[in-house]
């Protein structure tokens, strides 16, 4: 599992623990241009990997691209760091090559930039996304019904799974 976006690692512990209920072999690895603010207790966590760079990095590439090498099969990927749409552009370009068929990838927070909270947020997720299926309208699936399990999402169309 791939996380984009750490923050102080909340999310990255709460994937490892349910992961490692499934497949106790699993690990996360969360990348983040700051791991300052990560708790302890996710520090200590062998089954999470901190990586401290920008997720469109080639430090990034080069991490993901040995662990899938390492790990064949299905991998999940979660985009939630920088918020702005160049920066979920180049997120989602990052790992074009770095996903395969059946890959899952999350993109949070599509939801900003009046779609339907933070109005004046300016281009965000949601618009990535639409330019990325602009120019590769063949690479994911949208899981709609996923997405509309619950009624309400923060990342609306980004639920995508690789083909």
């Amino acid at each position: 599992m791939v996380e984009f976006g750490t923050y102080s690692g909340g999310s990255a512990l709460f994937f490892s623990e349910i992961l490692r209920s499934i497949s106790p072999s699993a690990k996360v690895l969360s990348i983040d241009i700051d791991q300052g603010g990560v708790a302890d207790r996710v520090r200590n966590v062998k089954s999470i990997e901190l990586l401290q760079a920008s997720t469109t990095s080639g430090a990034a590439r080069h991490r993901i691209q040995q662990i899938r090498s390492e790990n064949p099969g299905s991998a999940f990927f979660i985009l939630d760091s920088d918020h702005m749409k160049d920066h979920v552009l180049g997120e989602l370009l990052q790992i074009r090559s770095l996903t395969q068929p059946g890959d899952y990838v999350v993109v949070e927070d599509g939801n900003i930039n009046g779609h339907p909270v933070l109005p004046d947020w300016g281009p965000g997720p949601f618009e990535a996304l639409e330019e990325y299926f602009a120019a590769y309208p063949s690479d994911y699936r949208r899981d709609t019904e996923r997405e509309g399990k619950f009624g309400f999402t923060f990342a609306p169309s980004g639920f995508l799974i690789r083909q």
